[in-house]
């Protein structure tokens, strides 16, 4: 190959300068996570090998998709060099990444054969074009078992007996001397169907295991600030927001109104989670925000990070209520964010209903095609829904003392509005066992009179999995911060992510 010195601006795609780098993503004092057992595999016996150093044709994308011979490329993945190669389509070299600088490898949403390379040490991204979906998928499990951060699927390339707890090794091919392997493949740079010899030798590593899976913690919480400031001391919001427990955490507030400067909040959140954490991405609409974090450990392995705001109608019945929305996949696994702040007062159940309804069809993530609520393997809403407990103050007052949750969410209106009138169908709420979260005197905690209406659970959080997909809720709390007049309500869970399938190298 011919190395092409000069920068090819076109070919890339630009992106914002800001955004995490390499030094970001890895700590020095990071706890290492336990070993896998090594294994060594002689090349022969890898199934499909040739995907060890695969040439794949693409064209460069362009948003007018009218492509032609300039916009040919051919992107090698060379698991020997541990490299991936740009080249033109004569086979000149225009670009050359080591494979631990990829940042992300994004396949799109709408276009089944588009996909979208990020490294590190590149400006900007790469957006290519496949023939076929079925030639991005093989690009993609062969470009996701190169990474050293990546644990991919791969049965046969696992160790059989291992006893390694989660079944899972570092298996190095051997293609060294008589392991060495020469295939006929398709010349990638003609149409013809020329067949020429690829020779396949060294030796190179994947992180594969047995288990289709790897268990993602997410806590989520939502909190009515009331126009207050959070808590100076960080050992009162720590009783809502623990520090250094999960992988993703998901912060949506409401009222966020005391900020003398544009994201004042969200530069608290990161400050308090810390240096291992970097924000996914922050949205805001009115005073309703979201801000998704994840730990450094786990950037490389999330992609399709999108987020979107939806302003509700009516503003003059119901004031400035809406909803901001994040999602993003881990792995295969798809997950949303939502915050929102729907319609107050007691008698406008019909009122939220419709503001639930403009938030699922408006809000604009992933697929612009699909609402929310009927794409994502997972989706979580909280915020402050406003649905309150019919029943007089003093009629409520004994029952919370008795600590009767359950006597008052019969009079629930969000309970009942999803039970007899279907109102976010699909989505569960885990058991409260709790007292209810509004309307407290900011700083004592005491239960106001609110013209004789009883506590309410105001503020919740709500989630709805596809059938097919794996989510445990390990928790679902208020927390005692007394800032303003709402608790701040908290849901962890564990979602299991399905890792990479390396199909390509299924026997």
């Amino acid at each position: 190959w011919e190395e092409d010195d000069e920068d090819d601006e076109e070919d890339e795609q630009a992106e914002p300068d800001e955004g995490p780098r390499d030094d970001d993503v890895m700590e020095d004092d990071e706890e290492p996570e336990p070993q896998p057992e090594p294994w060594m595999l002689p090349l022969p016996e890898v199934t499909n090998n040739i995907y060890l150093k695969s040439y794949f044709p693409v064209m460069k994308w362009n948003p007018e998709k009218k492509f032609g011979a300039a916009d040919r490329r051919v992107w090698v993945v060379d698991h020997f060099a541990k490299s991936f190669y740009c080249l033109d389509g004569r086979g000149k070299m225009k670009k050359e990444h080591d494979a631990n600088k990829l940042l992300q490898l994004e396949r799109n949403v709408m276009d089944p054969r588009r996909a979208r390379l990020m490294f590190f040490d590149a400006p900007k991204s790469y957006e290519i074009v496949f023939p076929s979906n079925e030639e991005r998928e093989r690009f993609y499990e062969t470009g996701s078992s190169i990474r050293p951060a990546i644990r991919v699927y791969a049965p046969s390339l696992t160790k059989p007996d291992t006893a390694h707890e989660g079944a899972s090794t570092t298996t190095t091919i051997d293609g060294i001397k008589e392991n060495a392997v020469t295939q006929k493949v398709p010349n990638p740079f003609k149409k013809t169907g020329e067949l020429v010899d690829r020779e396949l030798s060294g030796r190179c590593k994947v992180n594969s295991s047995k288990v289709q899976d790897e268990p993602v913690s997410i806590w989520t919480g939502t909190f009515n600030m009331c126009g207050a400031p959070p808590p100076r001391d960080a050992a009162t919001l720590e009783k809502w927001m623990p520090r250094g427990k999960y992988d993703i955490y998901a912060v949506g507030a409401q009222e966020v109104s005391y900020q003398k400067e544009e994201g004042e909040w969200f530069s608290y959140v990161q400050e308090f989670l810390g240096k291992d954490y970097l924000t996914l991405a922050s949205m805001q609409v009115w005073d309703i925000t979201l801000i998704v974090l994840c730990r450094k450990k786990c950037l490389l392995k999330i992609t399709n990070v999108e987020g979107s705001t939806k302003a509700t109608l009516h503003k003059e019945k119901c004031g400035m209520k809406g909803a901001a929305g994040i999602c993003l996949r881990y792995h295969n696994t798809s997950m949303a964010f939502i915050s929102c702040h729907l319609a107050a007062r007691l008698e406008r159940t019909k009122m939220r209903q419709v503001n639930v309804e403009e938030i699922v069809n408006q809000i604009q993530l992933a697929n612009k095609d699909v609402d929310l609520t009927s794409q994502f393997h997972h989706v979580f809403w909280m915020g402050d829904m406003n649905y309150r407990v019919e029943m007089e103050h003093a009629e409520a007052e004994p029952l919370i003392k008795a600590q009767k949750y359950n006597e008052l969410l019969s009079q629930d209106q969000l309970t009942n509005e999803m039970r007899e009138r279907g109102l976010l169908t699909g989505f569960k709420e885990a058991p409260i066992t709790f007292a209810p979260t509004y309307r407290l005197q900011p700083g004592s905690g005491d239960y106001m009179r609110d013209r004789g209406r009883a506590p309410s659970y105001t503020d919740r959080i709500l989630v709805r999995s596809m059938g097919n997909a794996s989510l445990k809720c390990t928790g679902y709390k208020s927390a005692e911060v007394h800032t303003s007049e709402h608790l701040p309500v908290s849901a962890t869970y564990v979602v299991r992510c399905v890792r990479p399938h390396m199909n390509c190298f299924h026997r």
